[in-house]
C-alpha cells in the first residue's frame, strides 16, 4: 500500500455517471509552463446504456478552474460551473447549471480522441446542492496532487 489516498472526481446519478481519475503528469521535457501542466486522465462513463473508458490529456488548469466554479454554486444556486480542457482536445465537456433552487443539471459530452471525427456520447444527469462539498474536496485533492506550475492568471486555491 503506498498511503496515497485515491484520486478521482466523480458525478453520478440514477445509474448513470462520469469519474475522472487523473493517472500521471505527462512530461513533455519542455521548458514551457504550459506543457508542463498536463495529466494523463482516465475517463469513465456510462450515460443509459452506453459505457466506456478512455484517456484523455487535461490541464491542472482545468481541474483548479472547475474547483473554483463549482465552489462558487455552492453558495449561488443560480450558475454555471464548466470542465472542459483548455487546450482545446475536446476529450470531455462538462456543463453544471444550478436552477437556483439547489438543483444541478449536468450536460456530459465525451469524446474518444482529439482532432476530427471522434465519438461522441452526450447524456443528462442532475445532483442536488447537497453533493457539491463532497465535489470540491475530491477536485480540492487533484489539485493538491497536481498544483499548476509555472505563471497562469488562474492560482491553486
Amino acid at each position: 500500500m503506498t498511503g496515497r489516498q485515491e484520486l478521482y472526481f466523480e458525478l453520478y446519478d440514477s445509474g448513470d455517471f462520469v469519474r475522472l481519475e487523473p493517472i500521471d503528469l505527462i512530461n513533455y521535457n519542455s521548458e514551457f509552463d504550459w506543457d508542463r501542466n498536463f495529466i494523463k486522465t482516465r475517463v469513465t462513463i456510462k450515460g443509459g446504456k452506453f459505457s466506456g473508458q478512455y484517456n484523455g490529456e487535461f490541464m491542472t488548469v482545468d481541474f483548479e478552474n472547475f474547483k473554483q466554479e463549482l465552489s462558487k454554486l455552492y453558495d449561488n444556486l443560480n450558475g454555471i460551473a464548466n470542465f472542459y480542457d483548455i487546450e482545446g482536445y475536446g476529450y470531455l465537456d462538462l456543463k453544471i447549471i444550478g436552477d437556483s433552487l439547489g438543483h444541478f443539471e449536468v450536460k456530459v459530452l465525451a469524446r474518444d480522441r482529439s482532432g476530427i471525427n471522434p465519438c461522441e456520447l452526450t447524456f443528462k444527469m442532475s445532483f442536488d446542492q447537497t453533493q457539491i462539498k463532497e465535489l470540491v474536496n475530491q477536485l480540492d485533492l487533484i489539485t493538491k496532487e497536481y498544483p499548476i506550475i509555472g505563471d497562469f492568471k488562474i492560482k491553486n486555491e
